[in-house]
């Protein structure tokens, strides 16, 4: 197809990219379908936007309360409502309660109980006592057993979950004594049950004391000292925010320290820099980690205990249970499943929002009257495909409209300013579901916090604020979806301007902001690898937008920041972390990693070099800080290359050909295991010798890769294995960078193609933070829409098509493709001056590559070759420069350029320069008609073609991929092709031999 001149204003409406724009740029969002109604509700259907009347939720307290699921197809974010026509309380009462409950999987919005026996259940039973009554709802149906035996009955009691705790010492024949972790949930007179099998025996609680607790030392103590720091207290304190819970221990108390005995006699706060404890003054010095711990009087009980235990075995009250109505028929065992349905109508889960949005997923209101019941403004939630509404009070509800009022940009396909199209479908669908993500995470100004500004947060649901490791993969997909501007680019900037305003005084840059809309922002410390990436993010935004200004405004930050990452260097010119907040990383459930650590070394490594562009770019520019940068760009430059050398030659295992974690072990996480962020990000930074890149790139498939997703670190790292899509997407670029296309494009099939498929449960319409290693999501905490997961939009822009920028802002641009194995991809990559075009074929051993480049711009187009024979065919305007591995290289000005590759029959190819004939175009596009169902037929309409063509061939696809033997005019659809989408090549041919291809993108079978 020939692209035509593009404009800046808004992406063609000829291709058929934009049916796959999620967004439609509505501001009132509607569900789109009623997925389950239980209990007594009647004409639900009512409250979809193509219906009318009303649907009535009525409940008498007795059974389910009656419950409407709606789906609206994606994730959305806003402020949800509803408008109630007539309410009827019962009797005696004046409101009804409506609680609303949000999620962003189907499997999360309602809660299912799910636990096990604690104890024996025998035939005859009305009450299981159960580890855990979490979403146990009266009136819905609980299940205890498995198989022919279970039973099933209604509930009609929940009481308490059982409390277990391990016991911090062990316990002779004869105790009356027991120490625990934590006496929360004892409570005097209760039964108590000692140990486990043939060893349990049970007593009986008569009083309740203090727990036992146990910590280390985070830093020396000396002989003679009156003061230690602990690494916990009982508290979880978080730089820039304070402590929050109560310390565990007290004034007074007598502890034991590595086998010495002293009192404390003040208590501070947790950490090798807070305050710690008084105590004592000490006899002898003691290690770091060295163990301390409290004996508190736990749990006293008679009888007597008639057997020793051992430490840590249970110590377990079973509270009292749950209630059923009908009595179990059979006989269930310690440990046999309970669980309840349909669930609990509360939504999934979130923590640590920012302000401005709810903290829980529900809410309940009390209805008295006919109105409209809008959320609060400062309650928006985030990241909803899922609403149920329900009843929490007796009484009958007429309900006539229920929806969201839009809080993020539901950008349609006009608002979009660059495109990606290919001949593999689930690539494409990739691409906008990324494209979706990063309009889901975008708070425009007014939506949260009365803020003037808008931003890029760091998931739809959570945590709803500004993170600033993950803008590198969000600015890198904003920039190439949604380009310059407001649209685009500025909420990037607005996001990094936040960080910027609250440096520290240190010179360190905080890593998440929840309230961006004060003055100066609310941020936090996190790490230091996150504030090293502001470096990044603010050279990477100059470097597409050309925002001159904002790099200037931003270039001490970036100054101080550098000069504090020195403060932090050992004698080899490398980071060193500790265990503590500063060795955190993106995996935060890791905690933090101790010594130079590769991943940390590495981003520091970018950090310098791209300084040294930035003061370079800066210094081209005639003014009073040019000398200064100058000297700056040398310096940084300097210090770029020693700190190289010094990750190669502390961090590289050239025994097995890759970098290892860290210079030290972290307790029982290996140093020298291998990280998958470290070496992706190494070979993708340029900081292994180029020999070494491809032997770190096949580690990584043969060690870490795996059937649903690679894992972040070899097993003896032993940190968590969930599948880190942000940090994959690290890996798929890197493969790109380094002409690895083909296993870049397998490796997004591995990870992403779950997220993009409507069937999966956890399905959202956008990307998610992260999964389980059997390509599942099981914690609801999970985001479903997490920006940092976008890596593949902007890889596909930039390697696929092959547009990147050279110059700031694009004024000079190279379009390099990597093909990777497809046959064909087309798109639009924005810039500031315009978008660049770029459409690409491979047929055999030919590639023809259009390329259409804006005013006021030059740069390079790089010609694929599919041989050293090959010779390059190329317009008038087209400069050839060389040939470069298998590409030919010319430079080209503002224009349509078309160029053609193909093998010579004899002795290498060389460039020539005269145009071709064109390719054959459509001029009445080729479609597909009949009914996408199982059985019918499908029928191929080739159109209209200019020059006129004499022959048509036909090649019918499933998801992208080739259909054997389906070549003909017709295809049946069969019943594998259900949920897939069918589409269509149509290669028409004239008398010439001239050809021209295009692809009919289908529908889902149904």
């Amino acid at each position: 197809m020939q692209l035509t001149a593009l404009t800046a204003d808004a992406a063609p409406a000829g291709p058929s990219w934009a049916s796959s724009v999620l967004g439609d740029g509505s501001t009132d969002l509607q569900p789109r379908a009623v997925t389950t109604t239980f209990g007594g509700v009647t004409n639900a259907e009512a409250l979809l936007p193509t219906r009318s009347g009303t649907a009535t939720l009525s409940w008498d307290g007795q059974g389910l309360a009656p419950t409407v699921v709606l789906d609206y197809g994606r994730v959305v974010t806003g402020l949800p409502r509803f408008t109630v026509s007539q309410v009827t309380p019962a009797s005696g009462a004046t409101s009804v309660g409506v609680r609303t409950a949000y999620s962003e999987s189907l499997g999360f919005l309602l809660r299912k109980g799910s636990s096990s026996l604690v104890l024996d259940a025998a035939a005859g039973s009305t009450n299981v006592k159960v580890g855990d009554v979490s979403n146990v709802v009266v009136g819905q149906q609980l299940s205890v057993g498995t198989g022919t035996s279970a039973d099933t009955a209604t509930i009609t009691a929940v009481g308490t979950a059982a409390t277990v705790n391990p016991s911090f010492v062990a316990t002779a024949a004869g105790a009356t004594r027991i120490e625990v972790l934590s006496v929360a949930g004892y409570a005097v007179g209760q039964d108590l049950y000692v140990d486990r099998g043939a060893a349990r025996e049970k007593t009986s609680i008569t009083a309740v004391g203090r727990a036992s607790f146990t910590t280390v030392l985070a830093a020396p103590a000396t002989a003679g000292a009156t003061s230690v720091k602990v690494e916990a207290n009982g508290q979880q304190c978080y730089p820039g925010y304070g402590c929050f819970g109560a310390a565990a221990f007290q004034v007074g108390d007598v502890i034991d320290l590595d086998g010495e005995s002293v009192t404390v006699t003040s208590v501070g706060t947790p950490g090798s820099t807070g305050t710690g404890l008084g105590v004592t003054p000490l006899v002898r010095a003691h290690a770091n980690a060295a163990s301390l711990d409290f004996h508190g009087t736990g749990l006293t009980v008679s009888p007597a205990l008639t057997a020793a235990h051992a430490r840590g075995v249970d110590v377990m009250t079973p509270g009292t249970g749950i209630t059923v109505g009908t009595p179990l028929a059979a006989a269930h065992g310690i440990g046999d499943p309970v669980t309840s349905s349909p669930g609990n109508v509360v939504g999934d889960s979130l923590q640590f929002v920012g302000t401005g949005a709810a903290s829980t997923r529900n809410r309940t209101t009390s209805v008295t009257a006919a109105g409209t019941y809008s959320t609060p403004a400062n309650q928006l939630q985030g990241g909803v495909r899922f609403h149920a509404i329900t009843l929490t009070t007796p009484g009958t509800v007429r309900i006539s409209e229920i929806g969201i009022d839009s809080k993020f940009p539901n950008y349609a396909a006009s608002d979009y300013q660059g495109w990606f199209e290919s001949s593999d479908q689930k690539l494409n669908d990739i691409w906008y579901h990324g494209a979706y993500t990063i309009d889901s995470n975008m708070a425009p100004a007014g939506s949260q916090n009365n803020s003037t500004v808008g931003v890029v947060l760091d998931g739809a649901k959570r945590d709803r604020r500004i993170w600033i490791g993950d803008l590198f993969q969000q600015g890198r997909s904003t920039y190439n979806v949604f380009g310059y501007g407001a649209k685009g680019s500025d909420y990037m900037r607005e996001s990094m301007r936040v960080f910027g305003a609250s440096q520290n005084p240190d010179g360190s840059i905080n890593g998440d902001s929840g309230n961006w809309s004060s003055t100066p922002p609310t941020t936090g410390f996190y790490s230091t690898v996150y504030s090293i990436y502001h470096v990044l993010n603010v050279v990477d935004y100059y470097r597409h937008s050309g925002d001159r200004d904002f790099a200037v405004d931003q270039y001490d930050e970036l100054e101080r920041q550098l000069d504090y990452d020195r403060t932090l260097e050992n004698a080899d010119g490398l980071i060193v972390t500790t265990p503590g907040n500063d060795g955190r990383d993106w995996d935060y459930y890791d905690g933090g990693k101790p010594g130079a650590v590769a991943a940390t070394n590495v981003v520091y490594y970018r950090a310098l070099a791209e300084a040294a562009w930035l003061a370079g770019q800066l210094a081209q520019q005639s003014g009073p800080q040019q000398a200064d940068w100058r000297a700056d760009a040398d310096a940084y430059a300097a210090k770029a290359a020693a700190t190289r050398a010094a990750i190669n030659a502390r961090l590289f295992d050239r025994s097995r050909g890759v970098y290892k974690l860290s210079t030290v072990d972290n307790g029982s996480h290996a140093g020298t295991a291998v990280a998958q962020d470290a070496n992706a990000l190494a070979v993708l930074y340029g900081v292994p010798e180029a020999k070494d890149a491809p032997g770190i790139l096949a580690f990584l498939r043969s060690h870490l890769w795996g059937a649903k997703g690679p894992q972040p670190f070899t097993r003896d790292a032993n940190y968590s294995d969930l599948v880190s899509p942000f940090v994959t997407g690290f890996e798929t670029a890197a493969r790109f960078d380094t002409g690895d296309g083909t296993d870049a494009v397998a490796l997004i099939h591995n990870v992403w193609d779950k997220m993009v498929d409507p069937t999966d449960p956890a399905y959202s319409g956008a990307l998610w933070e992260n999964f389980s290693p059997d390509g599942t999501v099981k914690d609801p905490n999970t985001s479903l829409a997490h920006g940092w997961s976008s890596g593949p939009t902007w890889e596909l822009s930039q390697y696929v098509l092959g547009a990147q920028p050279v110059a700031p802002g694009y004024k000079t641009w190279q379009v390099k493709p990597r093909t990777s194995g497809l046959a064909w991809s087309r798109g639009a990559i924005p810039t500031p001056q315009g978008q660049i075009g770029v459409s690409w074929t491979h047929q055999g051993q030919d590639y023809r590559l259009e390329v259409t480049s804006p005013a006021g711009t030059t740069g390079e187009v790089w010609v694929p070759l599919s041989s050293a024979r090959a010779r390059t065919t190329a317009p008038a305007g087209a400069t050839y420069l060389r040939r470069e591995g298998a590409y030919d290289v010319f430079s080209v000005g503002a224009g349509s350029f078309t160029f053609v590759s193909a093998p010579e029959s004899a002795g290498p190819g060389t460039p020539t320069t005269p145009t071709t004939p064109g390719a054959l175009a459509p001029r009445k596009d080729p479609r597909i008609s009949g009914l996408f169902r199982v059985g019918r037929k499908l029928v191929a309409r080739h159109g209209v073609w200019t020059p006129g063509a004499t022959s048509y061939d036909y090649q019918w696809t499933r998801n992208g991929k080739r259909i054997r033997g389906a070549d003909g005019k017709t295809y049946e659809v069969r019943a594998r092709d259900r949920g897939k989408r069918i589409s269509l090549v149509v290669t028409a041919t004239d008398t010439s031999g001239r050809t021209g291809s295009v692809t009919v993108r289908g529908k889902r079978v149904r």
